[in-house]
This record gives structure tokens, sequence and C-alpha cells, in this order.
């Protein structure tokens, strides 16, 4: 199946990069690609210098493991980035760290609705865009690594890798930060990033995903899905560190920024992941549901005000930072859409 045949846009553009050959060049075509926006919001930082808060990290406090961390293949990759784009590796490592320090999303995958139709659905929302705004922008690439699957993924100015995509094999990723796991000051194990990819470059089947998450150490903790929208399959996992739970025996998941697969006791569960996964539930599960789930995807609906919100929100009240949805079903469609302006646009892949 190839994933990659078509893009079709709504009312404006988006810049799709189609990246080939080994990390470093993959890195510094794209470095030269987007230059323009890496430059941009790399100078934000400066305008935000000292800022932390609930949407910026002290990331400067983290002890980094940085070829265990990165790995190789992700330190090339930065490097040529650096080297296209101009811009000190330093600020393009500090940048990303801002990304994975901090992240909230939902997504859920499985049969849904009377008609049993299968999807897998993920939002994917960014708190540093809560101070970076128009500065971080966004684009779709295309990534032909050498020696690897295909596959493309959602991407953003300057950060490295992405935490949702598809392959061309057919098989779709998406994850979550578990917020109810602490992220350790010590930074080992793979950053998240480099796991998703990782896993869409070397798995063509849902028996390969098991393995390789099976072995996987990571930074925290996040939920990971893996779907084959086609064989209306899917396994949802948990990792901890170097400890990894995986559900192979239940086909259908829906998952906000708490874990449901280790242990909670005494672990009390933020409000703002509650409210999004008893929302997600009652968009997805609730009497009549016809299974839309974009409409899980696109909610506005404010559960506390019980009206709707001017920005679509991720499901819950408390954000503003929902920046890019992604969408398979059984049909074979593959779909995107990236926050614009506080509203959704969509592009399909067929």
């Amino acid at each position: 199946m190839e994933i990659f045949s078509s893009l079709l846009c709504g009312e404006f553009s988006i810049p799709i990069y189609e990246l080939r050959g080994v990390p470093y060049e993959i890195g510094r075509e794209y470095g030269l690609r987007d230059a323009d926006n890496i430059c941009r919001v790399l100078s934000h930082y400066v305008d935000v210098s000292g800022w932390f808060g609930s949407s910026l990290v002290d990331v400067g406090k983290l002890e980094i493991a940085a070829e265990e961390f990165w790995g190789l293949d992700g330190l090339s990759e930065i490097s040529g980035m650096s080297a296209g784009a101009g811009v000190p590796v330093e600020c393009l490592i500090y940048h990303n760290l801002q990304k994975y320090a901090v992240g909230a999303c939902t997504h859920f995958a499985g049969e849904f609705g009377v008609a049993g139709c299968f999807y897998h659905g993920a939002n994917i929302d960014v708190p540093a865009f809560l101070i970076l705004r128009d500065s971080l922008t966004f684009h779709i690439q295309r990534r032909l690594v050498n020696d690897a699957i295909p596959y493309i993924i959602p991407g953003m100015a300057g950060i490295l890798f992405g935490i949702c995509g598809f392959n061309a094999c057919g098989l779709m990723a998406s994850s979550s930060m578990l917020v109810d796991v602490p992220q350790p000051k010590r930074v080992t194990g793979m950053f998240h990033g480099r796991i998703i990819c990782g896993l869409l470059g070397s798995c063509g089947s849902i028996e390969e995903a098991v393995r390789y998450l099976s072995e996987i150490k990571g930074w925290g903790g996040w939920s990971v899905m893996v779907s084959s929208p086609k064989e209306r399959r899917v396994i949802y996992a948990e990792y901890h560190e170097d400890k990894v739970i995986i559900d192979t025996k239940n086909n259908r998941f829906i998952c906000s920024n708490h874990s449901q697969l280790f242990p909670t006791d005494g672990i009390i569960i933020p409000d703002h992941s509650r409210l999004r996964y008893e929302r997600l539930k009652e968009l997805l599960l609730g009497d009549g549901n016809s299974a839309k789930p974009e409409l899980a995807l696109f909610d506005k609906f404010n559960p506390i005000k019980k009206n709707e919100s001017k920005f679509r929100t991720m499901n819950t009240v408390f954000r503003t930072d929902h920046v890019v949805s992604i969408l398979a079903d059984n049909a074979g469609k593959y779909y995107f859409a990236l926050s614009k302006d506080a509203e959704q646009k969509i592009w399909k892949i067929i």
C-alpha cells in the first residue's frame, strides 16, 4: 500500500518535505528547506529567556546521557539540521528538550459506533505553543531513510523526529505523555520521538511492533498505540524508563495523559487528563454515537461550563495548545489536520 501518492489540501497550503538519505543528509536537507522557520522559532526563545512556567521548562537543569538519549542517528540528524539552517546545534537541542520535556495528547483506536468501523486517531498538543505561538510552524515530512521503511510524520520547525505517523506498510503509531509518571532529571534511555520514528521505520507488522516496544528504554513515561487499520488490529503499550507493559489482548483503547496499565495506587489523576478521557469516552462510546471520530479530534465542548469554547481544546477546558490531529480508518484513508487561527484544516492522504 502506497500512502504517499497524493495530498489534498484545504484553504491554505502546508509545506511537504521529502527527505532522503542517511540521517545527516536528512537533517541538512530539512534544515536548508525550513531555515527561515527554524531561525524564527529559536529567536523567539530570546524574548522569553528566563521564563519558566507551565509551558516552558528549565531544561538547563537536566543531566543528559547524550549518546544514549539522542542516539548516533539522532545526533547526526540534528547536526545536519544545524548545518543546513545555519544555527547552533545547542539551540536546537534546547528547543527539542522543551518539546519533549512536557507533552499532552489524546489518542484512541478500535471499532466504534453501530457500524463497527475501525479508527485510529490522535491529537498532538504542544505546551510550548502557548508561548511560541506563530513562530512555531508546522509541516509534513516524508522520510525515506536509507534501509528503513518509508514513513510520514507531522513535523514542527526545528524538531527532531515526531510522536505519531504512518508508514508505507500501513501501520499507524500514536502516543501520549503520562503525566502521572514523573520525568527524572537524569535523562537516560531514548527520547520519545526517536522511539516512535524507529518503530515506523523498522516495523512492518503488529507482531514486529510488539517485539520492538518490548525492548525499549525511554525517558520518563509515555503511552503508545500501534494499529493496522485495514486489519482492524491495535496494541497498546506504556513505558516508564526501562519498564514496559503491552496489552495485545484488547482491541479498543482510549487514552489521555494518565496510565492505564501501570499500578496507580495512591496516584491522583490530574483533572485535565481525567476530563479529556471522560469526554473521549462520551464521544466515542456514548449512546447513539455514529462513529464520527472527527468529533473527538475537533471537539470544542467545555465539560464544566457545558457550552462550546472559542478554541478547539483537545477535550479539555484548560488548554488551547492543540496543534495537530491525525486519523486513519479501515477503508485505507489517512488524514492530517493542523490548527491555524484556532480552526482545523484537513489534509487527506490517499
